[in-house]
């Protein structure tokens, strides 16, 4: 895994793996990059800094978007210890900083 971040043009850059990307999903300064069998090779991120500096806390979909998972996966890793996280009544609630650690 490669991270790489442009602090000249706040540019967030993170590589799962060096496959060739087949296809490219983009939302709300995040560009989701996948492989032709349709797995996340990587992600990127504009306005990093603005992003993550806008609020601490990221809602259980913002996490899995952000990590390309699925919720259930994100359920198992919350049950197995594998994330911290909070809880709003039923509804999970993660540190931007965590979901980056997730990530790496």
């Amino acid at each position: 895994m490669k991270i790489h971040h442009n602090q000249e043009i706040d540019y967030l850059s993170i590589d799962f793996s060096d496959e060739i990307e087949s296809k490219s999903e983009y939302k709300d300064g995040i560009t989701v990059r996948y492989n032709k069998k349709g797995a996340v090779i990587g992600i990127d991120i504009t306005d990093s800094m603005k992003l993550f500096a806008s609020s601490d806390l990221m809602t259980l979909q913002e996490a899995c978007e952000f990590l390309g998972i699925s919720e259930s996966t994100m359920r198992r890793r919350v049950k197995a210890n594998k994330v911290k996280y909070t809880k709003e009544g039923k509804d999970y609630r993660f540190k931007k900083a965590e979901i980056i650690k997730l990530a790496a």
